[in-house]
């Protein structure tokens, strides 16, 4: 039984892995033809489907783009770069989709520090930080090693001085590593996919309506209240939104 059960998930994965090849090439035949609705259509029934790859979210978000569907274009780019926060292509197209959005939100904090904090967090992935984490702790046993049982006083003196320099390595690995933890748990973010949307002071339809927001802004979701989201901007607004009109990163 067991060897018919292996034999059948094979062949499904088999079969499985055949119709997502084909929608895939489906999908860029499409986008190479310019026919970007087709393309947006076969790269979300991939997206329903189940796959998730750094290459797939950033197709789809070149098509919306050219679509000119700025919010979801923004939107599949930031799930492209939470996979891949290195790569230079998604960086380049999500500047060039933001610059089309409408709110201009000015921070409340200094936008510098913002900025360099967010790119030094968002420069490696968390398991890179914990990779660089380890080697800092390898390399600094191993001159520790060298320090204490060397009978060469320059070795020791060589060991002493690298060893200070893969500890301070160490040290800000692991916070910045932490930092980029808690940031990934703590900061949800979303995209705003409606053309237009109204930020509400209550979670019901029939509050007052604080200030509007347009596609592609982004924002911080504070709470999740079921089918409403309570969101904060940069400069420090917040209110209630539908979570049917922004998509959560």
């Amino acid at each position: 039984m067991k060897k018919y059960y292996f034999i059948i998930v094979l062949c499904l994965g088999f079969i499985f892995k055949n119709y997502a090849n084909t929608v895939l090439q489906e999908a860029e035949k499409a986008y190479d033809s310019k026919n970007y609705k087709l393309a947006i259509t076969k790269y979300e029934s991939l997206v329903k489907d189940g796959f998730k790859s750094y290459q797939l979210y950033f197709n789809l978000g070149n098509s919306y783009l050219r679509n000119n569907d700025i919010g979801k274009s923004i939107y599949y780019y930031e799930l492209a770069r939470k996979i891949n926060p290195n790569d230079e292509d998604i960086r380049i197209n999500l500047g060039i989709a933001a610059s089309k959005t409408t709110d201009k939100i000015d921070a409340k904090e200094n936008f510098f520090i913002s900025a360099v904090k967010s790119n030094i967090l968002t420069s490696f992935s968390t398991s890179t930080w914990a990779l660089l984490t380890i080697i800092a702790s390898v390399l600094f046993c191993l001159l520790v090693f060298t320090f204490f049982f060397s009978s060469s006083v320059a070795a020791k003196r060589f060991s002493f001085l690298l060893g200070c320099l893969f500890l301070i390595t160490l040290a800000i690995t692991y916070s910045l590593g932490y930092s980029a933890v808690n940031a990934k748990k703590e900061n949800k973010f979303a995209i705003v996919l409606a053309k237009e949307i109204k930020i509400l002071n209550e979670p019901t339809t029939s509050a007052t309506t604080k200030f509007n927001l347009h596609e592609g802004t982004k924002v911080r979701v504070v709470e999740n209240n079921g089918t409403w989201l309570l969101i904060k901007l940069d400069n420090g607004n917040e209110g209630w939104v539908k979570g049917e009109e922004v998509g959560i990163i």
